[in-house]
């Protein structure tokens, strides 16, 4: 018992109890919250302090207690069940919760008698206060000490199988919840998989447009209409609300402030690398600084005429039709469909809604659709950020419009990848 002092110190504030002639402060747990003063001065002398190792079982499923009750002072017990795997079918251990400090196991099966129907075992490296009361039922004192813990639990189990009733409620109504979730999100991919396939397939019909004008004037707005059509039907009769799919406004002005910082950085960013090519790249040679997007008819540029400002129109128009198919159609389910840390859904949602981005735009240009692709990763950013496709709208016609009819981002692609 002189060790438990040392293994207690740093435990919550409990009970203060002098033992072997040494202060032993007891954390708070439910067993000790059972008892009296007195009554824990006759359990304290049957308390052992023993460290265990990752992976040991403490008290096996179908294994009966001898008698004795847990306290975790560090670490984490898992307890399991045994059952069967429905993909092998073969006996496999399902984990039904986690224990940490402060907790208590083996009460059940120390009061009832009966064989434990789960097994406890060290998730990780354990510290436990063992309340050991397994010796001869024939001596009087222990057996009067066991007379007086199970007494005392009784009132904490019945408690405890009261508050398994409504967790049991919680648990079911969050599992149909979820299961509502999944039909939805489930829905949505399957209709991400179902137009793009059809886009795939209308591209052999695209090669008669080329001729007609670079940026397909006719034939771009067509498809983002009916992506977002698409896309408007699904979300409507998804059962999901507006704000899983970033259609909120609550927070428009921390997101508009984010946006446009995000913005602006980038764009800085992209003419001072501009800049950099025109000052050491012979293939930038004479290549102004400004220089906005060639629209193309036939074999003439259409520069600031009315072609040009069409475009420049339509572009802005059409510009939160495309966030709304990328971020609220595309990323946002994909992120919630994912499983891993924050990170690795964030971006892994942002990079492929990104793809299919930086796909519909192959019809005009192989130069035009990776020239979207890395603004498309910093929309998808502020949106994951903000949850707002407002914010990723307004920070798509920002450098959508100004990197492309103003600094001409497609033409410094197009140099590149020659």
């Amino acid at each position: 018992m002189v060790e438990i002092a040392n293994a207690l110190v740093s435990a919550a504030p409990g009970f203060r109890a002098r033992v072997r002639g040494r202060q032993v402060e007891i954390p708070k747990n439910p067993l000790f919250a059972c008892l009296s003063r007195q009554q824990l001065r006759l359990v304290l002398p049957h308390i052992k302090f023993k460290k265990y190792k990752h992976g040991r079982v403490l008290l096996q499923e179908g294994a009966r207690n001898p008698g004795k009750i847990y306290i975790i002072l560090d670490g984490q017990i898992s307890i399991t069940k045994e059952g069967i795997s429905p993909l092998e079918s073969r006996p496999a251990d399902y984990e039904l919760a986690v224990l940490r400090r402060a907790e208590i196991f083996g009460e059940l099966s120390f009061v009832d008698g009966k064989p434990s129907s789960v097994s406890f075992l060290a998730k990780t490296d354990v510290t436990l206060a063992i309340t050991d009361l397994s010796a001869s039922h024939r001596r009087q004192t222990v057996r009067r000490v066991r007379e007086i813990v199970a007494g005392k639990l009784r009132s904490h189990i019945a408690k405890q199988a009261d508050e398994s009733v409504i967790l049991r409620m919680n648990s079911l109504q969050l599992e149909n919840q979820l299961a509502a979730y999944r039909s939805g999100v489930g829905h949505i991919v399957m209709t991400i998989l179902c137009v793009l396939s059809v886009y795939t397939l209308t591209l052999s019909f695209l090669p008669a447009f080329k001729n007609e004008t670079h940026a397909n004037f006719a034939l771009s707005p067509l498809i983002i209409i009916l992506f977002a059509l698409t896309f408007s039907l699904v979300i409507a009769t998804s059962g999901l609300p507006a704000r899983f799919f970033g259609l909120q406004l609550d927070n428009w002005r921390e997101a508009l402030a984010l946006s446009v910082r995000a913005s602006i950085l980038f764009l800085l960013a992209f003419v001072f690398v501009k800049w950099l090519l025109i000052s050491t790249s012979p293939s930038f040679a004479g290549v102004s600084l400004l220089g906005g997007a060639d629209i193309v008819a036939g074999s003439k540029v259409l520069s600031s005429t009315a072609w040009y400002w069409l475009a420049f129109v339509t572009y802005l128009l059409l510009t939160p039709m495309q966030e709304f198919v990328a971020r609220s159609g595309i990323q946002a389910p994909l992120y919630a469909f994912l499983h891993g840390s924050e990170q690795k859904r964030r971006w892994c949602s942002i990079i492929a809604s990104n793809l299919v981005f930086t796909a519909g735009h192959a019809h005009i240009s192989l130069a035009f659709a990776l020239a979207a692709f890395l603004p498309g990763i910093l929309w998808g950013w502020v949106f994951a950020k903000t949850n707002s496709l407002f914010a990723a709208a307004v920070s798509h016609v920002i450098v959508g419009g100004i990197g492309m009819f103003l600094f001409g981002i497609e033409g410094v692609v197009t140099r590149l990848a020659a």
